[in-house]
């Protein structure tokens, strides 16, 4: 018996009262859509199900344009009636500035969210870790033992999940309700908490496409990114990460750039899904002109990883930079959480560490549910 059916109950399905809630939700979303429940789910169990349904919706992201990206985005707000009035409710309904920056612009300074001791905390749990050779660890194919290691033409460095998740203050940072109903005013509907990671980028390397270039990402339907410093940066030389203010829509882009003169050409570049072509002319448009985000460490901001933004190659010295990712789903195509040489009593002690209030075991579900597989 898994962690979360002890915890939540056991449905006559076998799948605890978190997934089942989770299921009727995927249903209605792509019920929603026109897909007919016998060309989706047709002979699978309860958790095939889950499986394909994720996997369906981010195929259909995949292929769909900037304007159905929004229309699907209202269906899950619509299904999120479904779930229980203890796991939909946000815990205060206050506007807070933060809420209303990231509403209007895409993006929102957080301000100093972990004290020096937690980052220290931190620091002292990660440098006894292995380092994998990539942005994110499920795509990892080499390790080495601590950054004096990392070859001189790797941009990132990265943890195993657990080695992360483990430390000190991350998963409580992640389950903060400042977080939740900030991501929740922001999706429209319930989070969901898909990736918790942290990387290093090294100076002396050239920009790395994934994120040190003007992009878009394509992973939700419309998602919040909170991210971390844990390392300072202290001049925007050292790592800042930069934001086009209102990009994160068609509509509000369009608008701000409105009378600039700007050439319906460009205008339709940025709305593409070719990040080689976003980022020549996004730098040239909005190079001078996007908002900075830098700072010591322990600050923090957050974004809609749809709006254009990038990173800036460290200077002098390596940068390392924490992300909570909040959706509407866990995409499957696109993300996996291979918990390799994880241990049981790890996992059981990072699964006691998620309050076990009904509202965080939903938002956490699929992390949940990759710790009780261990």
């Amino acid at each position: 018996m898994s962690f979360l059916t002890r915890l939540f109950g056991t449905e006559s399905s076998g799948l605890s009262t978190a997934q089942a809630i989770e299921l009727k939700r995927l249903r209605a979303v792509t019920a929603s859509l026109g897909e007919a429940e016998s060309q989706t789910t047709a002979g699978l169990d309860g958790i095939g199900q889950l499986h394909l349904l994720n996997r369906r919706l981010g195929k259909r992201l995949a292929s769909c344009s900037a304007s159905e990206r929004v229309l699907i985005q209202s269906k899950f707000v619509e299904a999120d009636r479904i779930l229980p009035k203890n796991v939909r409710t946000a815990t205060s309904v206050a506007v807070t500035p933060a809420m209303q920056s990231v509403l209007a612009t895409g993006c929102a300074d957080l301000g100093r969210t972990l004290a020096e001791d937690q980052v220290r905390s931190i620091h002292s749990h990660l440098q006894t870790k292995h380092l994998l050779l990539c942005h994110v660890p499920h795509i990892s194919t080499r390790a080495v033992s601590s950054l004096k290691d990392v070859p001189a033409d790797e941009s990132y460095a990265t943890y195993e999940f657990l080695d992360l998740w483990s430390s000190p203050h991350i998963l409580e940072f992640a389950a903060q309700d400042r977080l939740l109903d900030l991501a929740q005013a922001y999706l429209g509907c319930t989070p969901t908490l898909y990736s918790i990671n942290a990387f290093w980028s090294f100076p002396n390397r050239q920009p790395h496409p994934y994120s040190q270039l003007f992009h878009r990402d394509w992973e939700d339907f419309r998602s919040l990114v909170v991210f971390t410093l844990l390392t300072p940066v202290d001049t925007p030389e050292e790592g800042a990460h930069y934001y086009v203010e209102s990009s994160h829509t068609e509509d509000k882009l369009e608008e701000s750039l409105r009378g600039k003169g700007i050439a319906a050409a460009d205008l339709q570049v940025l709305s593409t899904r070719d990040n080689n072509a976003i980022a020549p002319v996004a730098m040239r448009l909005f190079g001078d002109g996007a908002r900075r985000f830098d700072g010591p460490a322990g600050h923090s901001f957050c974004s809609d990883g749809y709006g254009l933004h990038r990173a800036v190659v460290p200077y002098s010295r390596p940068r390392l930079l924490l992300w909570f990712r909040y959706g509407n789903f866990y995409n499957e195509t696109m993300y996996t959480t291979p918990l390799r040489g994880a241990t049981r009593a790890e996992a059981k002690l990072a699964l006691q560490r998620i309050p076990s209030t009904p509202r965080h075991r939903y938002v956490f579900r699929y992390i949940m549910d990759a710790l009780s597989s261990v």
